[in-house]
């Protein structure tokens, strides 16, 4: 179990280190995170959350969680909204809208109350009306997806498919494992509910609901989050060079093509081992942009008690430096992840500088190397790891 972290100042947390964090350094990289309180529509500075799930620290569990503010060549900004639907009255509701808006893109998202399915007959079925909610989390969970686990599964040959059964299903619906509302199976069921987030402009009907071939899972609807991904959502699997239980095959038209977030020859990324960018982009589906910059406005609503729109233009960003070695290296910082928490009335933003590592000093091999970061002035000290002499000695 990882230690929880402690910012290193009360309005700043930072780090300063090498990439790749094993093996022979390439890049020296700083990353600082600020938070803001939300107020009137400005950013005002307030007390930091830590930077989120350290990958470097072999503790850490699960090893990608979602959210980490610790990739430090992410080339693209992930913006994730955390928090639950809810009237600005508090008052109980049956569905709402909730609506996020980037700069010019807006993403629009469904809420209802918990709503079963009704099986009439096989291939005859209806949806209850929502029950009335006052807060719904905002979460993958709520969302579409799932499994269906009365999908057969085909009898194991070899220790590499028993492995694979052991954290996968044919009835899984890969782009949201955690979700709820995915049915393969056309056989009434009793206990399935179905999601209480759904892109409006394609919801699930009783017309759509079952899949009827889990090889079909490609044609249903994008779930609905505004959340980080996970490493196991389908788009980012793919470029893990792992595959789905039922891989679309070549030339499938699918969504996430059309979003940017695969590349129309998808089916060529398997078997690689990953090397792009595109792993470390966690924004959901519609969430991630080209680098957003100082006054691009951001707004929510329907998460906010009190009021219906929550809104703010991003602040400048620090000032950040790389000092190596006794040279002092400004460089220009980019925004990586924006963490809008809606309930709470703040965001926190996670800015990334990175240089050619050039000299060559590495980590367990140099005792002492002269690296720091500088935000705002205030410095950040590169903590060396003891060197592999010192653990030998250490260890007898």
């Amino acid at each position: 179990m990882s230690i929880k972290r402690s910012p290193v100042r009360d309005d700043l947390d930072a780090v300063v280190d090498f990439f790749p964090p094993e093996g022979m350094p390439e890049i020296i990289y700083g990353i600082a995170k600020r938070t803001y309180a939300i107020v009137g529509g400005r950013c005002e500075r307030a007390p930091v959350q830590a930077l989120a799930h350290d990958i470097r620290d072999p503790a850490s569990g699960p090893r990608w969680a979602p959210g980490s503010d610790f990739w430090p060549t992410k080339f693209r900004t992930d913006v994730a909204v955390r928090g639950a639907a809810q009237r600005a009255d508090g008052r109980p509701t049956r569905s709402l809208l909730v609506r996020a808006v980037v700069g010019d893109r807006a993403r629009s998202i469904r809420v209802f109350g918990d709503r079963r399915v009704e099986w009439l007959a096989p291939g005859e079925l209806r949806f209850a009306d929502p029950e009335p909610f006052t807060a719904m989390p905002m979460t993958w969970d709520q969302a579409y997806g799932g499994w269906d686990p009365r999908v057969p599964v085909p009898p194991a040959t070899t220790i590499g498919e028993l492995a694979r059964l052991e954290g996968d299903h044919p009835g899984v619906y890969p782009r949201n494992p955690y979700g709820r509302g995915y049915v393969v199976v056309d056989e009434p069921c009793e206990g399935i509910v179905l999601p209480n987030l759904e892109d409006p402009l394609r919801p699930l009907t009783p017309e759509t609901l079952v899949v009827g071939d889990p090889r079909a899972w490609h044609r249903q609807p994008l779930p609905a989050c505004l959340e980080f991904t996970a490493a196991n959502f389908f788009h980012r699997l793919c470029w893990l060079g792992a595959e789905a239980w039922h891989h679309p095959p070549a030339g499938t038209r699918l969504e996430e093509v059309a979003l940017g977030l695969l590349p129309p020859d998808f089916e060529a990324l398997a078997g690689r081992v990953w090397d792009d960018p595109e792993v470390m982009q966690e924004g959901a589906y519609g969430m991630t942009f080209d680098p957003l910059g100082a006054g691009t406005p951001i707004a929510v609503e329907g998460m906010s008690p009190g009021i219906d729109r929550l809104e703010f233009a991003l602040p400048e960003p620090p000032r950040i430096e790389l000092l190596l070695d006794g040279a002092v290296h400004s460089v220009r910082p980019q925004l990586t992840n924006v963490l809008v928490e809606p309930g709470e009335r703040r965001v926190s933003l996670t800015h990334v500088v990175r240089m050619a590592c050039g000299r060559r000093f590495v980590p367990g091999i140099h005792a002492g190397i002269p690296l720091a970061l500088r935000v705002d002035g205030a410095r950040i000290d590169y903590l060396c790891p003891p060197t592999l002499r010192e653990r030998r000695l250490a260890g007898g």
